[in-house]
């Protein structure tokens, strides 16, 4: 019990230190520079996204299905003295992206790597927020029960954050995946792909947090257990 609880502790410390060190490391993350023949306009989408067809009394314009995802980017390929810059009238700011939303046509990833990956992390992923959301009912329904220093609920509480620890490490891996894979098949101009936007850290810190309140709980109840022996 005292084990775990320790165990629980440390690790709950390193992934705060590891999240505070990464946010860091992100804030200070500088761009690269060289010469590129890339191009970042506005302008009407090329074929491969969009078929135009004539019909009686005009066209008509039709949308192909597109892989959506939202990835993480940072510059590249600038010289120190360019800039994306928006000017409205007089008015000027200079602009930076950090996190953009793609849009690959499906004919072009389908049974790609990132598909793939996306369909099958979404199963087990939603198996385990049911299972999660299961556990969270027992939880509200013991302590409605008034039912607080009792080993079942401790050992709710440790399961429910084993599953939050174990979806955020799916995470972790499926983003790596796809993002390892989108590199290879996707290219931004001026930007690199660093990374999949997925959920933040905060699902295994709560996670590690319930399961040290859990052997919390575990020691609640010996020292209990103990008094009234003791009486």
């Amino acid at each position: 019990m005292k084990k775990k609880l320790k165990v629980y502790s440390i690790l709950l410390a390193v992934v705060l230190c590891f999240s505070i060190v990464n946010g860091v490391y992100e804030q200070n993350c500088s761009s690269s520079s060289g010469e590129s023949d890339e191009e970042l306009t506005f302008g009407p989408l090329p074929d491969e996204f969009v078929t135009v067809e004539e019909i009686e009394g005009g066209v008509r314009t039709i949308y192909k299905p597109l892989f959506t995802i939202q990835v993480e980017v940072f510059p590249k390929n600038l010289k120190k003295d360019r800039y994306l810059v928006s000017k409205v009238g007089e008015q000027a700011c200079q602009v930076e992206m950090r996190e953009v939303r793609l849009g690959i046509p499906n004919e072009k990833l389908f049974r790609s790597t990132p598909y793939i990956m996306t369909f099958c992390l979404f199963i087990p992923i939603l198996a385990l927020f049911i299972w999660l959301f299961v556990i969270v009912f027992q939880v509200i329904r013991s302590i409605i029960r008034s039912e607080v220093f009792v080993s079942s609920l401790a050992g709710k509480l440790e399961r429910a954050g084993i599953l939050l620890v174990v979806i955020q490490l799916l995470c972790y891996a499926g983003a790596y995946v796809i993002t390892y894979s989108l590199k290879q098949l996707v290219h931004l101009a001026y930007y690199e792909i660093k990374g999949v936007a997925y959920p933040s850290d905060i699902f295994i810190i709560v996670g590690l947090i319930l399961m040290i309140v859990s052997q919390i709980i575990l020691m609640g109840k010996e020292l209990q257990e103990e008094q009234e022996l003791t009486i």
